[in-house]
């Protein structure tokens, strides 16, 4: 195999593998966890929310009126397609500029520094090609430009690859955020609930002992 046919063996097998692993399909039968979706009933009515996970028959996911856990047998539903908002563990949606806040740029930069070496390595082999080709000199930028498009067009395919990574990972972030905040805010309503008790047994016992106190007398 010469070098300019291993060198696009090598993107186009790179360009495949990442490309499945940077999108999650969404499957009805077995979707993935966290996926927000709308669930298309058979009998015509939709329900949104984000799914939990697959319990034998059931989709179990946070429904986004009620916001509770709840169940819908598989025997409804006609078909699952990704909801045009992002909701979080509560099945809240969150505002895209929420998650661009978030987002990073840690796999862009990281992807897209790998897709400049992959593609200028494309690009040095066509580039070699085209030399082995021509019997006479070869102008530099002849040579040259394969090269250079190789690698803009390696950086910026890898980086967006990255860039979807990056923001899932920024809704990710939003979601435990959410959640943390959300779990504090229960915390705080429990302890306010038992002073509450507490107030009110104090009270009690005060009563009691004033009403013993009137017996005696």
């Amino acid at each position: 195999m010469s070098l300019t046919k291993l060198s696009v063996s090598l993107l186009i097998f790179s360009l495949i593998m990442i490309s499945c692993s940077a999108q999650q399909a969404l499957i009805t039968e077995k979707p993935y966890s966290q996926a927000s979706v709308v669930v298309h009933l058979k009998n015509g009515e939709r329900k949104e929310g984000i799914v939990l996970k697959r319990v034998g028959n059931d989709l179990v996911y946070i429904d986004a009126k009620s916001h509770k856990k709840e169940k819908i047998d598989y025997a409804q539903i006609r078909k699952l397609t990704k909801a045009d908002v992002v909701y979080d563990f509560e099945a809240n949606p969150i505002p895209n500029y929420v998650i661009k806040e978030e987002k990073g740029k840690g796999n862009t930069l990281l992807y897209g520094s790998g897709g400049l070496v992959l593609g200028a390595a494309v690009g040095t082999g066509v580039s070699v090609a085209i030399i082995s080709a021509k019997s006479g000199d070869v102008e530099p930028f002849v040579s040259l430009s394969p090269i250079i498009l190789g690698a803009i067009c390696g950086a910026w395919y890898f980086g967006m690859l990255g860039s979807d990574y990056d923001y899932e990972d920024a809704v990710f972030k939003v979601r435990k955020k959410r959640a943390e905040a959300s779990k504090g805010k229960r915390d705080r309503e429990i302890e306010l609930e038992k002073a509450k008790l507490e107030e009110q047994k104090k009270k009690k016992e005060e009563l009691l002992k004033k009403i013993d106190k009137k017996k005696k007398k």
